[in-house]
C-alpha cells in the first residue's frame, strides 16, 4: 500500500481488504527443475530446490570433520561432484597426475560446499509467517528497470541478482512497492540511499491493480 502523499487505491470499506492491503505480496512457490544433482544416487543427490556453494573450507584430513556436502577441490584434474559425508566417514582416494606425468593414487584435498535454497531465479521474496499474502503469479509476467515508467498500477518488487552482495537487504517484500501507472519506480541512490546502480534493480510486478484501466 502507498503513503502519503501518494494517491491510495479505491477501499471498499472492508477491515480484511484493508489488513490485507498493508501487506506484502508473493506468488505461490515455483515448482522445483530438476537439477544434475537431483537426477543423481545417494550420497551425490540433491533436492532439486537447493544448489551447492562453495565455502572456501579445505581439509586435507582422512575423514570429514563434520556431516556436510564435500568435493575435490579445484586445481586437481578431478571433476568428482559434491557427495553427502557424515562426520568422520572416509574421503575417498583417488588416481591424480602429478607434474612428472604418472598417476599418484592416495588422497585429496576436499572442499566443503554448503546448501542453499535455489528457486532457478524466481522472484519470491521470504518472510515470517502471516507478515506476506500468497497471490496468483501476473499473466503475463512484467518486469521494469529502473529508469521506466511504471505501466501498470500494483505492486511492485525490486530484485537483483542472487549473487549480488545486496541481495540480502534489496530482495526484501518490505521493499515492495504500490505504484500508480506513469510513476517513477524508486531508485537505490536517491530513495534508499544504497551506493547501487540503477542498472543492477529490476522491478517485477507482482499483483496489479483490478481498478487500473491497463487491466480492464
Amino acid at each position: 500500500m502507498p503513503l502519503p502523499p501518494a494517491d491510495l487505491p479505491p477501499w471498499n470499506g472492508d477491515r480484511d481488504t484493508l489488513l490485507h492491503a498493508a501487506k506484502g505480496v508473493r506468488p505461490p512457490p515455483a515448482i522445483p527443475q530438476p537439477s544434475a544433482a537431483s537426477l543423481l544416487q545417494k550420497p551425490y543427490f540433491l533436492a532439486a530446490d537447493y544448489a551447492l556453494r562453495s565455502t572456501g573450507l579445505h581439509s586435507d584430513a582422512p575423514t570429514a570433520p563434520f556431516s556436510a556436502y564435500w568435493q575435490p577441490a579445484g586445481g586437481q584434474g578431478l571433476t568428482e561432484p559434491a557427495r553427502l559425508l557424515r562426520k568422520g566417514e572416509e574421503f575417498r582416494h583417488f588416481g591424480v597426475l602429478n607434474a612428472a606425468g604418472t598417476v599418484r593414487y592416495g588422497p585429496v584435498t576436499w572442499e566443503h560446499c554448503l546448501t542453499i535454497r535455489h528457486n532457478h531465479g524466481a522472484v519470491e521474496p521470504r518472510a515470517a509467517r502471516g507478515l506476506l499474502r500468497e497471490v496468483a503469479r501476473p499473466e503475463p509476467l512484467l518486469s521494469c528497470a529502473c529508469g521506466q515508467a511504471c505501466p501498470v498500477s500494483g505492486v511492485w518488487q525490486p530484485w537483483v541478482a542472487a549473487d549480488h552482495p545486496l541481495q540480502a537487504i534489496v530482495n526484501q517484500s518490505w521493499r515492495q512497492a504500490w505504484l500508480t501507472q506513469g510513476a517513477p519506480f524508486p531508485q537505490p541512490r536517491r530513495d534508499w540511499l544504497l551506493a547501487l546502480p540503477d542498472d543492477d534493480v529490476t522491478w517485477h510486478l507482482m499483483e496489479a491493480s483490478i481498478a487500473d484501466p491497463a487491466n480492464a
